[in-house]
């Protein structure tokens, strides 16, 4: 692509953030928890929302501890639910309220990103070739490049869902993303840039724990030892970030000891961190099979970012040497180590990869001949239309039963759902396809062909089928993903406490999701019937079955039950014929 200073333009910080607001808010409002993993991530935020800040040491849902995952992002929701409480906002928009946490962590990893793009693209090693001087100033340039890597972020297909869940991803991505920052903030500044590094460090340990901060930190240590230039300053940098994360670690691991379920806490959490890496866990292995899953998953996953920095790589090979580029290299290679260490069929094991292959692509784009560039907005252009289509198509298929083939299909995967018309969500619809529709004439428009303009259509076309997903679907989706009827249900059975409190239920073989979820819906008190002794003064039970398995757990309890359970209520979810819900009483 030829760069010169006439045609390199500046995308406007305003127009930047409000395509990261306009991605990241449709979808987190209007809905309730999705199971499973969205409703366990809210399980752990509206634990810290309902309790004093004295429980926030450690990670429960209801009375069970929760030794997955991290705290960082559910402490930000339980804020924001605490917030939500305090000023009175209906309980129906509580779960709302908490996943605006979300937007905090992608507008913090999308600043760190940028900021990595701007420093790296503007020193001198990574300016363009300009052998007629018309090239853009460096700062101009590396704009045009920050610009470019958060388009890049945007544009990736796996951040898409994701991003709109509550869960540890998101704050681990702003924590490795600022890591990333620091070590190049580093190359200027060998010394202060340790503040930095210990803060993603520690983001990053809280977000998720050490599974994958860790090996991230190692190898950007290794190499930062490898090579002159990034080796001053590294014992002194290093003592600073370790200085800021054990300051952060000392503090909470006081507090998480001193609480009397806090040694127990802490030894599952590890447990589940070691258990991550396929070397400690004998039923896990890294075989043929899964070399195959891995490669399926990273295609779909990391498009288009990752055949983009493989053209970076290739276009640079010769430069590796230059600190530079050393460093996202670097980054990017423990993001495979990652992957391949722990388990490759978990999609939140690719986030590692995000930053610095958004970057590495970013940079990537001066280089790029304009035949590919062209190729890769024909391609965005094809599938983002047929996508939008396909959206149109099955909305009409829901709500007036044309085609028909697709309104059977629906009828099949949501039953007992009746569609209606809301004419706000179709107004925006209609807008967002419009807009899609002038953005690809402005994009293949002749007209300054700004570094940033190939990634344009890419991010834009993802954003627009999640904004028409997000309003034409949305209705649908969440009737079949929600367990809010269950939870009404179990309320109209279980009433409250004549003296106010809210009623509890012995819980039985009932999984983090369900339990977080229906907990919510329902007001009422789940306790573990395993490890509470004091769950013998509930008069209800609730018992989670599948009959998948023939409903075993139903007939362990219906055959061995010394305290008289009766059954008096059992439901489903509609969409889910497998999964069985049933409700006892005491006789």
């Amino acid at each position: 692509m030829a760069l010169t200073a006439a045609n390199n333009t500046r995308l406007s910080r305003r127009l930047l953030w409000g395509v990261i607001l306009l991605y990241i808010l449709p979808g987190l409002f209007a809905r309730a928890p999705w199971k499973p993993d969205d409703a366990i991530g809210f399980g752990q935020g509206f634990y810290f929302a309902t309790h004093g800040i004295q429980h926030w040491s450690f990670s429960q849902i209801g009375d069970r501890l929760f030794t997955e995952e991290g705290l960082l992002g559910a402490w930000l929701s339980g804020g924001l639910g605490k917030l939500a409480l305090l000023v009175n906002l209906p309980w129906r928009w509580l779960d709302d309220a908490m996943r605006l946490g979300n937007a905090v962590w992608l507008i913090l990893a999308g600043w760190a990103i940028w900021n990595t793009a701007y420093r790296l693209a503007r020193r001198v090693e990574l300016q363009p070739e300009d052998p007629l001087g018309t090239a853009p100033t460096r700062v101009d340039y590396a704009r045009s490049v920050a610009d470019a890597s958060v388009l890049c972020l945007l544009a990736t297909l796996g951040l898409l869902v994701r991003s709109h869940m509550q869960g540890a991803e998101l704050p681990e991505l702003a924590g490795l993303s600022i890591l990333l920052l620091g070590y190049v903030r580093s190359l200027d500044r060998p010394i202060g840039a340790g503040w930095m590094i210990g803060w993603g460090l520690a983001i990053a340990y809280f977000a998720r724990g050490w599974s994958h901060a860790l090996p991230f930190l190692l190898v950007l240590m290794l190499n930062s030892s490898s090579h002159n230039s990034l080796r001053f300053g590294q014992l002194r940098r290093m003592m600073r970030a370790a200085l800021v994360f054990g300051v952060a670690f000392g503090l909470w691991f006081f507090w998480l000891l001193s609480n009397q379920q806090g040694q127990a806490w802490w030894d599952g959490w590890n447990h589940w961190n070691a258990n991550r890496f396929l070397l400690l866990d004998p039923e896990k292995s890294l075989d043929k099979n899964t070399l195959i899953n891995t490669v399926k998953t990273a295609s779909w996953f990391l498009w288009p970012i990752l055949p983009m920095s493989a053209w970076t790589v290739w276009r640079y090979r010769g430069a590796f040497r230059e600190p530079a580029l050393r460093i996202p290299f670097a980054a990017a290679a423990a993001g495979v180590l990652v992957v391949c260490i722990t388990n490759p069929s978990e999609e939140a094991n690719y986030f590692p990869l995000l930053a610095p292959l958004s970057v590495l692509a970013a940079l990537g784009l001066s280089t790029m001949r304009r035949g590919l560039t062209s190729l890769i907005d024909w391609f965005a252009v094809i599938c983002f239309t047929f996508g939008a289509v396909l959206v149109w198509l099955g909305w009409s298929a829901a709500t007036f039963g044309y085609p028909a083939q697709l309104a059977r299909n629906f009828e099949r995967l949501s039953p007992g759902y009746i569609p209606g018309v809301v004419g706000l969500e179709l107004a925006m619809a209609l807008l967002a396809s419009y807009a899609w529709v002038r953005l690809i004439i402005w994009r293949t428009s002749a007209g300054p062909r700004a570094l940033w303009r190939p990634m344009i259509l890419s991010s834009g076309g993802i954003t627009l089928i999640w904004f028409l997903l997000m309003t034409l679907w949305i209705p649908r989706i969440n009737y079949a993903k929600t367990f809010q009827p269950l939870g009404e249900a179990i309320a109209d059975f279980v009433p409250p406490d004549t003296n106010g409190k809210i009623s509890c239920i012995e819980d039985y073989n009932l999984g983090f999701a369900q339990r977080a979820t229906l907990q919510y819906h329902s007001l009422r008190k789940f306790v573990n019937v395993d490890h509470n002794a004091k769950s013998k003064r509930c008069t209800f039970l609730l018992l989670q079955d599948d009959t998948d398995v023939h409903l075993v757990s139903k007939s362990i309890l219906e055959a061995d039950n010394p305290l008289g359970w009766q059954l008096i209520w059992a439901g489903n979810r509609n969409s889910d014929r497998r999964e069985r819900f049933y409700l006892y009483t005491r006789h």
